[in-house]
């Protein structure tokens, strides 16, 4: 697939937006006064990578997420093309996708759940291991299908009121 020089920019930005709290990192290291390393640590961690992905999207668009689609699909050695999920695969996406949206919302209820000693302790991996449970969920298990209903569910689409009888 031929791609176009926007879109390599635009992932080269989300690429950016991927790398940037590394350099969050670094900043205190250069020797700044507090309040410039405070700014800048703040810009690489939180503003930062939101502004570079919005741009990488915005400058990669449908192009780019197909090429970034079809290289995680060769990774795991999937066919490129659009391919149907079996049910079994299917209904465990959704499983994933349900686990991790549980797993994002309790400990917004339960605030003392953090508190317990082995979710405080593994708190990283825990957040990584569901992140990559709803990735596999959406993009490997649920196949085209899921993809085409999650866009279903975010793009407007006209409605009509039933008619009267």
């Amino acid at each position: 697939m031929k791609t176009s020089l926007k879109s390599k920019i635009g992932l080269g930005f989300i690429i950016l937006g991927f790398i940037c709290p590394v350099f969050g990192l670094i900043v205190p290291l250069l020797g700044f006064s507090s309040t410039v390393t405070a700014a800048l640590v703040t810009f690489f961690l939180v503003g930062g990578p939101e502004i570079l992905f919005v741009l990488g999207g915005i400058l990669a668009g449908k192009e780019g997420i197909q090429l970034v689609k079809g290289k995680i699909k060769k990774l795991f050695g999937l066919p490129e093309e659009n391919y149907p999920a079996t049910s079994a695969q299917y209904k465990l996406g959704v499983i994933c996708i349900v686990t991790w949206f549980i797993l994002l919302v309790v400990p917004g209820y339960i605030p003392n759940l953090f508190e317990m000693p082995f979710i405080r302790e593994n708190l990283l991996y825990l957040s990584i291991g569901t992140d990559i449970m709803f990735i596999v969920g959406v993009f490997i298990l649920g196949g085209n299908q899921m993809i085409t209903k999650i866009g279903d569910v975010i793009k407007w689409q006209p409605w009509q009121l039933p008619l009267k009888k």
